[in-house]
């Protein structure tokens, strides 16, 4: 009966489909059906190699896994998590143990640099060979043990592990040539740089057809790049050079220095570069995307200026925080922090929250970016440490979202189930975002 409501529904958009987009669909949805049908006998095929794996299983474990290659972010921070893991013996079986990854075919790489490096590192093998195993192993009792935990839900560095390990690395001749790259965009060799990561919803809309996905729910995350036309001036002026990030962007970031580089629209991007700035940047300025995991995994400082603020990245001391203003549009006035999570908004995960809610949120400032900026310049170039005040106003930030990620347990939220994201909190919320709104620390 299940299986009836289920497919009367399906059968019915597959058909609304159609008569939308004509002849194409209907030859796509037949080409799909080939597919299914062509993958049966292959699944009956792939029953003998899993008897196999389960009967070598005393003795020796094989563990097969698809990679998260769907996003970028995911790409890096899951796969960097389970090296560490594995370099470290962390979490790891007793037994000897192979562990065998794939990209499946159907994922497009959205990194081609990034997958040569961890193929280096790590054993992938295709997935026409290993999908199917993959599949079949999870229909046959006990086969939760031939598979990575680590590579299937969110997880993040928490115990600092990116730390104990250099995780990737180039070769001398890839330095070489990033370094001549460097110098195409007017870079010396001791100068610094900057990455500058604007999320907006033209990367996604690209990715993934609207007609097959509607990214909307994502809007609340999106932010103007020219909101950072004040904090990149100050930074070329202290001598560093800014790299807008991206590979698809809704507008260009245009500016008349030329140490302001609009990176995104260059004819010079490549995969390569986007790797290299993260392994050559001095940090990086992020307003939320999967991006974030590449300077992490080179230890890079961050500043995430990122919603929803219960996701936020909290484990390293060397990163700064700040985040969008949550204005309660019917009684005119800012939720503080506790408010933010007895509203139900700190793992908001869909633009229509904030709506139903009556929530407004409200970009930063590029003042208030220009100041947190300016904070992790002197944090790092003079180890400036914090006033007093400062460090009271510190204490309380961290002690306040500490006692509200335990009250309200981010596992209770659909968006996180079953992540680990938060372990102490070490980062720092701006200094001067914390002095001009104390009411937030409620």
């Amino acid at each position: 009966m299940n299986i009836l409501i289920k497919t009367v529904p399906f059968i019915k958009k597959q058909i609304v489909n159609i008569k939308t987009y004509g002849l194409k669909e209907l030859f796509r949805k037949l080409y799909i059906l080939i597919k299914i049908l062509i993958r049966v006998p292959i699944d009956i095929i792939a029953i003998l190699p899993c008897m196999i794996i389960r009967i070598l299983r005393p003795w020796f474990l094989i563990r097969v896994q698809e990679a998260p290659s769907q996003n970028f972010g995911d790409f890096i921070g899951f796969i960097a998590i389970y090296y560490c893991k594995k370099k470290l013996r962390i979490d790891q079986p007793i037994k000897k143990c192979l562990d065998l990854l794939y990209i499946h075919h159907k994922d497009k790489i959205h990194n081609k640099q990034i997958a040569k490096m961890w193929k280096k590192k790590i054993n992938f093998l295709s997935s026409y060979l290993l999908d199917p195993i993959y599949r079949i192993n999870k229909f046959i009792p006990g086969g939760e043990v031939h598979t990575i935990k680590s590579l299937k839900f969110c997880e993040r560095d928490i115990n600092n592990l990116y730390k104990k390990i250099k995780i990737l690395d180039f070769t001398k001749e890839e330095k070489i040539y990033g370094d001549e790259i460097l110098r195409k965009f007017g870079l010396k060799n001791q100068d610094k740089l900057v990455m500058l990561d604007v999320r907006d919803g033209a990367y996604q809309l690209k990715k993934i057809s609207a007609r097959d996905h509607d990214w909307s729910y994502h809007k609340f995350r999106h932010t103007d790049v020219n909101k950072f036309t004040s904090a990149a001036e100050e930074l070329a002026t202290r001598g560093y050079f800014v790299f807008r990030m991206g590979n698809i962007v809704e507008k260009p970031f245009s500016m008349k220095n030329p140490k302001i580089i609009d990176y995104a629209n260059s004819n010079l991007r490549s995969d390569f570069m986007d790797i290299y700035l993260g392994y050559k940047c001095s940090f990086c300025i992020t307003t939320g995307s999967g991006f974030w995991n590449l300077p992490e995994i080179f230890n890079k400082p961050i500043i995430d200026l990122s919603v929803p603020i219960g996701d936020k990245f909290t484990h390293r001391e060397e990163d700064l925080l700040i985040t969008k203003h949550h204005f309660l549009k019917k009684e005119k006035r800012k939720l503080s922090l506790s408010e933010i999570f007895s509203f139900g908004l700190a793992y908001a995960n869909d633009t229509k929250i904030f709506e139903q809610k009556g929530i407004e949120l409200i970009e930063n400032t590029p003042e208030e970016i220009k100041e947190v900026v300016i904070e992790m310049i002197e944090k790092l170039e003079f180890k400036k440490n914090n006033k007093p005040k400062d460090e009271e106003l510190q204490k309380a930030f961290k002690n306040l979202y500490a006692s509200n990620l335990k009250l309200y347990n981010y596992k209770n939220s659909k968006s996180l189930a079953n992540a680990i994201i938060h372990g102490k909190i070490k980062s720092s919320f701006g200094n001067k975002f914390l002095r001009d709104n104390k009411d937030w620390l409620k």
